[in-house]
């Protein structure tokens, strides 16, 4: 399984009013790109300099748990691109212009000629058969009738009729990821970057504690995912936090009366603050209030 690079974020007014933050991304699967014609390529790189969307309180959280209890990731986290990758502009726009599904529950996979074909029925209760690469149908039994988070991939796929080399080609946006979000999430996004923040429910109070999941994409679908995210709330301010290697993942979002503040989400390297991206409002959320 492919996992990709990605971010999301959204209860973070509800964290800030009801002091219960919890959302969940987790690792995407990535195809073998069994059937593919040319072998699948991957377009996107998320360049060091601007790592995966992920957010940053005002007060960095600590470091997190590396601990992953999840059975269903799918993909672990990306490591952070050196400063000489350069990433590549797909030539399709992101999943979320393309009225993809975001979250929804995987009913079925049939393997065919040239993809992985996936059923599955969104929030809405619509269902419709999107393509995924080989390796979601390969380790079907690890999420079926699960409702997840979905990350997509720009591939090359054979433009014909069957597995038959026909010579023409075409790209898609093919499902690559699938994140276990838990039970409360929420989606952030300024109209370019995209966090979805998972396993909100974990968070039950306590500062530095909790075990949240990110998945968060920039406009050019370039994506990161990170589990193990922690939340703290002092100074006016919420902020979820997740640690890879020498880079912190923050979002933060002030306290206000109505939980109606737009949330911050920013990079850190070794301390150095590499990434801000204001104005994340939650775009799509799920907060179980039991």
């Amino acid at each position: 399984m492919n996992y990709h690079k990605t971010v999301a974020l959204s209860v973070v007014t509800i964290a800030l009013s009801l002091g219960a933050c919890n959302t969940v991304p987790e690792d995407p699967i990535t195809t073998n790109g069994r059937n593919e014609e040319p072998e699948p390529e991957e377009v996107v790189e998320t360049p060091d300099t601007s790592p995966s969307p992920s957010p940053t309180p005002t007060e960095s959280p600590p470091p997190t748990s590396d601990e992953g209890d999840d059975p269903v990731a799918v993909s672990p986290p990306q490591e952070t691109p050196s400063a000489n990758e350069s990433a590549q502009a797909p030539s399709l726009p992101p999943p979320w212009e393309q009225d993809l599904p975001e979250v929804a529950t995987i009913e079925e996979t049939q393997v065919g000629d040239l993809m992985c074909y996936v059923t599955v029925t969104d929030l809405q209760g619509n269902t419709s058969v999107i393509g995924a690469e080989y390796q979601i149908c390969d380790n079907e039994d690890q999420f079926l009738r699960r409702t997840l988070g979905l990350g997509y991939t720009e591939r090359t796929v054979a433009d014909c009729e069957s597995n038959e080399p026909c010579g023409q080609t075409r790209q898609e946006m093919l499902l690559s990821d699938l994140i276990n979000i838990g039970k409360d999430w929420s989606v952030l996004s300024n109209g370019n970057w995209r966090v979805m923040v998972g396993k909100m429910e974990t968070w039950n109070g306590p500062n530095n504690t909790g075990n949240l999941s990110y998945y968060g994409c920039d406009d050019e679908n370039n994506c990161l995912a990170l589990d193990g995210g922690v939340v703290s709330c002092r100074r006016g301010v919420c902020g979820y936090g997740w640690e890879q290697g020498e880079y912190l993942y923050s979002i933060a979002t002030p306290i206000v009366e109505d939980g109606g503040a737009p949330a911050t989400l920013r990079v850190f390297h070794q301390g150095e603050e590499i990434l801000k991206v204001p104005n994340m409002e939650v775009v799509n959320s799920k907060i179980d209030p039991s």
